[in-house]
């Protein structure tokens, strides 16, 4: 028999491989060793205590629940009038059999106009109209966005109904000027100038519209783009309608001026008042 001391351990007890090897989180595992000893002394820093800057204030509680996050995400109608006005676009293209480079050439170019227009059979105005429809449309898409946004697809339509009108009147009032100062056979070609380049206006507005409502952060960039076009598109079909006015002997420089005032500077010289008022 194994004679056992106060001085020593009972090994035959439990052997060592059955002994437990990890410990009960309840039990402190103690090695005998003091931990202060190997390791440094951490101490844990007080708490600090800041006083608050909105505590003493006394403004009323305004809104007591929880707020919705804003959405910048254009509406799925948008998306929709997109595609449908680019499938106008390219069907007005195909059905007239119109060619993009005979396009641009036509808008600088008064013969190449001419044989654009007939060979396109583009000298009635019903066939011209839709162009300058089509233009009214894309273009109400950003204004619409920018003024009218919780008015949805009523409200779109509304404004393109009355933007529609207006510059269907404002063609009614270029013929009666024709008529009124005998200058039909002139005036007959700056309408279809203005449809050609309505054409061309809408083709590169669709194109930026694109990433104005679907590129994140772009639409200050996209908007600035959008008018410098516009801008551009006009200053060239200013300059385009006083060529083809002074070409015509029978027009005169009272009609001239009375037109180019009334029809073309004054509503943008409204618009800018309007603007940065």
């Amino acid at each position: 028999m194994t004679q056992q001391t106060n001085d020593t351990l009972d090994m035959n007890a439990l052997p060592f491989w059955q002994w437990q090897s990890t410990l009960p989180e309840s039990e402190t595992f103690i090695t005998g060793i003091p931990s202060d000893s190997i390791h440094p002394i951490h101490e844990t820093p007080d708490t600090v205590f800041h006083e608050s800057i909105i505590a003493p204030h006394t403004l009323p509680v305004i809104h007591n629940n929880m707020e919705s996050r804003t959405s910048n995400n254009s509406p799925a109608w948008i998306f929709v009038a997109l595609l449908l006005f680019s499938a106008l676009t390219c069907w007005i293209f195909r059905l007239r059999n119109i060619k993009l480079g005979h396009l641009l050439k036509s808008a600088i170019d008064l013969r190449a106009m001419d044989r654009l227009v007939r060979d396109c059979n583009l000298n009635r105005t019903f066939t011209m109209l839709p162009m300058g429809l089509l233009m009214v449309a894309v273009l109400c898409l950003p204004i619409h966005q920018f003024l009218f946004v919780p008015n949805g697809i009523p409200g779109y339509l509304a404004l393109f109904v009355a933007v529609g009108l207006l510059y269907i009147l404002r063609n009614w009032l270029l013929r009666l000027l024709g008529n009124t100062f005998g200058n039909r056979q002139g005036i007959n070609q700056y309408i279809t100038s203005n449809y050609l380049y309505h054409l061309i206006e809408t083709t590169v507005a669709i194109a930026i519209l694109f990433p104005y409502f679907y590129l994140p952060g772009g639409r200050t960039a996209t908007t600035w783009i959008l008018v410098i076009c516009l801008c551009i598109g006009f200053l060239i079909r200013f300059f385009r309608s006083t060529k083809i006015f002074l070409t015509h002997p029978n027009g005169s420089c009272f009609y001239l001026f009375y037109y180019l005032c009334s029809v073309e500077i004054l509503p943008i010289l409204v618009l800018l008042k309007w603007f940065f008022a």
